[in-house]
């Protein structure tokens, strides 16, 4: 399968956000002496796990189930 790179446009505080979680998640990983992830590895594990999470409220926002 011939796979094409797509790009996504995200705000500079969800930049930030993402940066912060990939520190946090990268030096639990080092410690267990696992290779760190990737800012966009850790955005394929968000789409791949996370989109099945979400629902459609009675309020009619959308969120994350738990």
């Amino acid at each position: 399968m011939n796979e094409m790179v797509k790009s996504v446009r995200i705000k500079d505080e969800e930049q930030e956000m993402l940066r912060k979680k990939a520190v946090e998640l990268n030096k639990i990983l080092i410690q267990k002496g696992q290779q760190p992830l990737r800012d966009s590895e850790i955005i394929h594990i968000l789409i791949d796990e996370g989109l099945e999470l979400l629902e459609v409220s009675n309020s009619g926002t959308v969120k994350i189930i738990k």
